[in-house]
């Protein structure tokens, strides 16, 4: 079993690939490609995967020639013209070849991107055609990596592709859901891709932002068994001894991929908690520790004082309450809700969405932390490190000015 990760490491753009039985830590290659990669924070722009074209429409992508060639992937239009489209390429390389393989392609300007292999859905597409496996393999592990809302998250992945293959990882009990499908041209018979999912007893667990349970928003692939439909009663399990741990075919798709998330954390409601900034060590703080309505929240050192220290508090759903010790009043994407840039507040608890938060790892000890209304994050406001920067509220970018560690504070 392969198990990826989408993670942004403290301040080093990582890349993590986990195979049984050992773990080994790879540094993504300094080229322009990989940077832009960690900048996206995840496929969340679905380029190339439209309901309408397909990844061999329109993209100077062909199923029939190898990615290396110059037919396979054409250099200079479709997919390699725009930064989404590049991006979209170097998951489809991902997705398709093994570690250990890459290939260059240029752009219409002329500059070069490396793009790495990991996963190897479809060895043979390196300077072959892509067949119907090849194809399946590289769909569901496309739509398995799309996040709309950008957040980077550690993922377990198991499928029946040998590459992949099967088992399970305590540290990913939450089975989200199976993806599969054809997304590389439209079904004739409906015009529209084959792009499916079924959900995981898991999906709504540990909610992340992004993913299936939680805001997902536009997305090419839906549950062809019914809203919220389980893929344990419409999927054919793995063989024994691998029957809980995926799916080896679902609606005559035989390459599905089976994604595994984290648990969600967990906070002890009767303690208090810090909430600090990777980029600049300051903790979130309610300005001038005042226990009014509306009170902004800014950054501040760390002084150990009540208005820096919150309950954080599980609501049942997946989301979290961020409540400060000095007023008992929560934080708040105040209206206007979902504007970019808007300051973040405490209010008296109404258990409206814009108090509550979703908490996914980063890894290393460090959260994205998004409300709920709008699936905004917060944020220091201009990745300032002065004291008494404002905490704002925009879309997630995995910077580390919106990543920040939870520590226990008494």
């Amino acid at each position: 079993m392969l198990h990826f990760s989408l993670v942004r490491r403290l301040w080093l753009p990582l890349a993590i690939l986990c195979a049984a039985p050992s773990c080994a830590e790879q540094t993504a290659p300094t080229n322009l490609e990989d940077q832009e990669l960690q900048s996206t924070n995840g496929l969340s722009s679905i380029n190339g995967l439209s309901a309408f074209n397909g990844l061999s429409a329109f993209n100077g992508l062909s199923a029939f020639n190898g990615l290396a060639t110059g037919n396979g992937l054409a250099s200079t239009t479709g997919l390699m013209s725009t930064a989404q489209g590049r991006t979209t390429a170097s998951y489809l390389v991902k997705c398709a070849l093994p570690a250990g393989h890459s290939i260059k392609k240029q752009d219409q300007s002329g500059n070069w991107y490396t793009f790495t292999g990991e996963l190897g859905f479809g060895p043979g597409w390196e300077n072959g055609a892509c067949d119907k496996s090849c194809q399946e393999g590289i769909s569901a592990c496309m739509m398995a990596r799309i996040n709309t809302a950008g957040v980077h998250i550690p993922l377990w992945l198991v499928s029946p592709a040998p590459s992949v293959g099967w088992g399970k990882s305590t540290y990913f009990p939450n089975q989200e859901g199976t993806f599969f499908g054809n997304i590389f041209n439209p079904n004739p018979s409906t015009g529209k891709l084959d792009a499916f999912y079924c959900n995981g007893p898991g999906f709504a667990q540990s909610v992340v932002p992004g993913r299936l349970g939680a805001n997902q928003g536009t997305v090419p692939y839906t549950n062809p068994f019914g809203t919220n439909a389980m893929c344990a009663n419409n999927c054919v399990a793995a063989d024994s001894p691998h029957q809980t741990d995926g799916y080896k075919s679902c609606k005559g798709y035989n390459i599905p991929v089976t994604v595994w998330r984290e648990p969600a954390p967990v906070f002890d409601p009767a303690k208090t908690y810090r909430v600090c900034a990777q980029h600049s060590g300051r903790c979130l703080d309610i300005s001038g520790s005042s226990t009014a309505d509306g009170a902004h929240v800014v950054q501040w050192g760390f002084a150990s004082t009540d208005n820096q220290k919150f309950k954080v508090t599980s609501l049942g759903d997946g989301f979290y309450s961020f409540c400060a010790k000095n007023s008992g009043k929560c934080l708040d994407a105040h209206p206007p809700v979902g504007a970019d840039g808007s300051t973040i507040v405490q209010w008296a608890y109404t258990g409206s969405d814009s108090q509550r938060w979703a908490i996914s790892s980063v890894g290393d000890g460090w959260f994205s932390i998004m409300v709920k209304q709008g699936t905004l994050s917060l944020d220091v406001a201009g990745s300032s490190y002065a004291d008494g920067a404002k905490i704002d509220q925009y879309p997630y970018s995995g910077a580390a000015n919106q990543t920040f560690r939870i520590d226990y504070s008494p």
